[in-house]
């Protein structure tokens, strides 16, 4: 995404234009929204100082602490490992300690990188490192000791000052990336973006789609669940039926099942597996069935023994992009562009599809009201186990 193309910048002040269009000819809105960004500062100086009294702990003169805040599941960490292992080549006299609300994810992610340590707590006094970073879609600088990162570390400053620069560009529309990154998101799909786009301008650095770099040691775990030596194939069934009324982004029960069976039927020897969480629907086809029985720590080490994996769009999916294993990955309400991998069969939803950050819930309803996503129910059956057997052909 070229961000200097004069249609990208007219796009985009179209898009702050839009974003405060109730309030520029608001006073009222105008000044509420001044009120909340004002209060918000306040509220953050406040809670820092407080955390700086309570625990505030004197720098290593000679290392550099870097704190990264990753928001988001188990898809973004993995996504943020990118930067995390770009930003590591500049500060080499560094440690960096990573927080992500999801449990065991920094380890699951992270846990081959000497250098990462996982934090318990996104709750920590700014000030006790050289570097505080948000990362998700973007990238934002929360504090930084600009004097440190210079002496300790001169060849990240042209990395530093180019995503200062454009996270300032960005101006009001990063003011708070929890509350606009979904626009943002939407903003970039529209005009050709995709997922690394915005990470590398506000990051300040190019982070390629796909990722060349592979975990150097997964916590060995294949045996503990009767798969050494097996030959398998994965699958999870999209993002999980929440009690809530499920994902937008999952595949019909009914396609999972005949997909089980067209699987069976053209490779009788391969062992199918199901991998997922607790909320997942258990299908009895499946020669093994782990969802919900294993530690996330596990699953690189399982995924990375699998023949393929088969799933949505989803956390695993980009796991896998830094394991050997190739995937099948169905697209509906994830738009394939946006998202999709060079080495993995991606298959496309059709006309209707591509609708991430439509609506605040279209993760958990489909954007048009449909009690199941049409999108997902247009990926078939036949077509998986058709890709599944395009991995799997110089097997046969």
């Amino acid at each position: 995404m070229n961000w200097e193309n004069p249609s990208v910048l007219q796009s985009l002040q179209d898009l702050r234009e839009t974003l405060g269009l109730a309030g520029r000819d608001s006073r009222i809105v105008r000044w509420a929204c001044a009120y909340s960004r004002c209060k918000k500062r306040i509220l953050s100086g406040i809670r820092q100082f407080a955390r700086g009294v309570s625990g505030k702990r004197s720098k290593d003169v000679r290392r550099l602490r870097v704190f990264f805040y990753l928001a988001g599941g188990m898809g973004d960490a993995a996504c943020a490992r990118r930067l995390v292992e770009s930003y590591k080549t500049f500060l080499t006299e560094a440690d960096f300690e990573v927080y992500a609300p999801v449990p065991r994810a920094v380890q699951t992610v992270f846990g081959d990188l000497a250098y990462v340590t996982a934090s318990s707590s996104g709750r920590v006094y700014w000030k006790n490192y050289d570097l505080v970073i948000f990362a998700c879609l973007g990238v934002k600088f929360l504090y930084a000791d600009k004097t440190r990162l210079a002496a300790l570390a001169p060849a990240f400053m042209p990395v530093f000052e180019k995503a200062l620069a454009a996270q300032k560009r960005l101006g009001s529309l990063w003011d708070d990336p929890f509350l606009t990154e979904p626009a943002i998101g939407r903003w970039m799909l529209k005009n050709g973006g995709r997922r690394f786009d915005l990470m590398s301008f506000t990051g300040g650095m190019t982070l390629l789609q796909d990722a060349s770099s592979r975990f150097s040691g997964c916590v060995p775990a294949r045996e503990k669940y009767g798969l050494s030596g097996v030959s398998y194939v994965t699958f999870h069934d999209g993002t999980g039926h929440a009690p809530t009324g499920g994902s937008s982004r999952s595949w019909p029960v009914s396609h999972w099942t005949r997909f089980i069976h067209l699987f069976k039927e053209r490779f009788p020897h391969i062992k199918l597996v199901q991998l997922g969480g607790t909320n997942d629907s258990v299908y009895l086809e499946a020669d093994i069935c782990l969802a919900g029985k294993t530690e996330l720590t596990d699953l690189p080490d399982i995924l990375n023994g699998a023949l393929c994996h088969v799933d949505t769009e989803s956390g695993l999916v980009h796991l896998a992009q830094f394991l050997d294993v190739k995937s099948v990955v169905l697209f509906g309400p994830s738009d394939v562009r946006f998202f999709g991998y060079a080495k993995n069969k991606n298959l496309a939803a059709g006309a209707c599809g591509g609708c991430m950050w439509m609506t605040p819930d279209w993760m958990s309803r489909c954007p048009l009201g449909k009690e199941a996503s049409p999108c997902m129910r247009a990926v078939t059956p036949k077509q998986v186990a058709e890709a599944v057997g395009d991995i799997l052909n110089p097997l046969e």
